[in-house]
């Protein structure tokens, strides 16, 4: 499976990228993924937390993080893509790269188990939700990877609970309602590819550690985000 190997070598030139942008404020994600995201305001379109997430108040976006957390079986890879938008911004980065995880590997299991073939265009809900994983994968990236590389052994560990979290299917029908996925006895296996990939993303980040280090210092991308501080999350 190929997978895993291109998404690795995906993650570190997005990482890389970061140091040709020296403008960017690594504190702050600026992304705009309509219609669920725009970080001006901010504005969020995630569906029940979307006001919480919003809300320019510390105190109000724990207090949605923390409800977020009973519902975690039910929670949609958009809804965990702002909510680790939201940490990030916060200044609680090292949990923003769990919620980051699991939004990319809900959003690449919905990439897997939707049927194309009835997934329609523009304007309908697979579609835009397919486009959506995409897009927050490319324009939240480059911030969360960027810290998140910046130690591969704590990373490892997020990686290797989100692989084994993600064994578990959720209801895609209720989860995504208005998509049409493919037929459930089909489901299985393409989750197990997609959990398995993630080990061999596991052995590639601990065998190049020492590398992602040298191109992180080499780069000016260490400098960069080794100056961003972490809040640990206390659990509600």
């Amino acid at each position: 499976m190929k997978e895993p190997l291109i998404l690795l070598f995906a993650m570190g030139a997005l990482v890389l990228s970061l140091a040709a942008q020296p403008a960017i404020d690594y504190s702050h994600i600026d992304a705009y993924i309509t219609p669920f995201y725009n970080a001006d305001g901010p504005a969020v379109q995630v569906g029940r937390f979307s006001k919480g997430l919003a809300s320019v108040k510390e105190d109000d976006v724990l207090a949605t993080i923390a409800a977020m957390q009973k519902d975690w079986d039910r929670l949609t890879f958009p809804e965990l893509y702002v909510a680790a938008i939201r940490l990030y911004d916060f200044g609680y980065r090292k949990e923003s790269i769990y919620w980051f995880y699991s939004a990319q590997y809900r959003g690449r299991q919905f990439g897997m188990l939707i049927d194309q073939t009835q997934m329609g265009s523009i304007g309908s809900a697979g579609f835009e939700l397919l486009q959506a994983q995409n897009a927050f994968y490319q324009l939240v990236g480059p911030y969360i990877n960027g810290y998140a590389f910046g130690d591969p052994d704590e990373l490892v560990k997020i990686i290797e609970k989100v692989q084994k979290e993600g064994r578990k299917i959720p209801d895609m029908d209720a989860s995504y309602p208005g998509v049409t996925f493919k037929k459930k006895g089909e489901w299985k296996s393409a989750n197990t590819d997609l959990a398995d990939g993630m080990g061999k993303l596991v052995s590639m980040l601990k065998e190049k550690k020492a590398d992602i280090k040298r191109q992180r210092i080499e780069q000016g991308i260490e400098e960069k985000f080794a100056a961003l501080t972490n809040k640990e999350l206390t659990r509600r």
